[in-house]
């Protein structure tokens, strides 16, 4: 038996981004933002089966992150928490190299357990930024050179409980419960550049309180996903599932110096959203052919989604974290 399965692959891809924009926020009012990529994209993934149940996969890419409308469109929004943000015509997309290396274990054909390896390596990585100037308003900006992740990943579908089937009726009788679990942890970081114009003169830096380095905006060191899945069989099935997921600690907003030329001493802490847990149901019951009823909770949990930053009020000197966002999103229940 061949044990050996390889897929390689080279996508050429052309990507035209084209905004032209009248807004009163940007000087002079007026102006265009527009970009074309082209580029070839490798992939090879490479499959070698050590047996029956278990095999060893081994993958390496290339890809590319464009800027989304809302982070290269300099028109200022506010989000439903009061929040403004601003889109930066200046925006690059970010290129990436990506490796993985994943063990998978099949303990039957709907069953599988599966430890990952993973890095990542980001080229002008894309990062929301408190912008420059005393309103409090975010931005977009390629804030580094380089930014590299690493993480691990565990994976599991299991089959906990399992119909048993009546020969005598033909027919499977009891329930089934099946869990889904992935748990990913990652440790990541960026460089924080300084911006000098053609001539060599210094134009902006993004570094701040000391640093040359920090944590990728965006991405939590721990990342738990869980399902849990009930069903009955017969002719009017249940079928339910409970969904939590939950992200740790993450950098919300890269913090920025109020001074430019003294960005160690006169500066805005990071922002770091904390983590919390999203609890979602689904419940569903067949009637006949032609009939479901289902049942939706969303967020059932209504956690509180707070955002804090570490203060040091000149009048003290005493660093302190303080909590400046915090809201919850609601509960959303529906039935249908």
């Amino acid at each position: 038996k061949n044990r050996w399965n390889f897929n390689g692959g080279l996508r050429f891809q052309q990507d035209e981004i084209d905004v032209n924009f009248d807004v009163g926020n940007f000087p002079g009012r007026t102006g265009n933002s527009n970009k074309t990529y082209s580029n070839l994209y490798p992939s090879l993934n490479v499959k070698y089966d050590l047996n029956e149940k278990s095999a060893i996969r081994a993958a390496v890419s290339q890809t590319i992150t464009l800027p989304e409308f809302k982070e290269i469109a300099p028109f200022e929004y506010v989000s439903q928490v009061g929040q403004i943000t601003r889109g930066n015509p200046d925006l690059e997309a970010s290129r990436n190299l990506n490796y993985d290396l994943k063990w998978e274990f099949y303990p039957s054909n709907a069953e599988l357990i599966s430890v990952a390896a993973f890095y990542k390596e980001i080229k002008d990585p894309i990062n929301r930024v408190q912008d420059r100037g005393a309103a409090g308003i975010f931005s977009y900006f390629n804030s580094g050179e380089k930014a590299e992740v690493f993480g691990l990943e565990l994976e599991s579908r299991l089959g906990l409980i399992k119909p048993t089937y009546n020969e005598d009726l033909g027919v499977d009788e009891g329930i089934g419960l099946d869990l889904i679990f992935n748990v990913s942890r990652m440790w990541h970081n960026q460089d924080l550049k300084e911006v000098f114009n053609e001539e060599g003169d210094f134009v902006r830096t993004f570094r701040y309180a000391g640093k040359t380095k920090t944590d990728l905006q965006g991405a939590s060191d721990w990342i738990l996903n869980t399902t849990l899945n009930f069903s009955t069989p017969g002719e009017n099935p249940w079928n339910a599932s409970l969904i939590a997921n939950y992200a740790d600690d993450k950098i919300f907003a890269l913090g920025a110096p109020e001074i430019q030329t003294q960005p160690d001493v006169f500066y805005n802490d990071e922002i770091i959203e904390k983590g919390f847990v999203v609890l979602d149901a689904v419940v569903i019951k067949s009637i006949g052919e032609h009939w479901r009823i289902r049942a939706i909770g969303r967020n059932l949990l209504n956690p509180e989604i707070k955002r804090t930053q570490l203060v040091r009020p000149s009048t003290t000197n005493i660093e302190t974290e303080e909590t400046v966002r915090s809201y919850t999103t609601g509960v959303q229940i529906r039935l249908g």
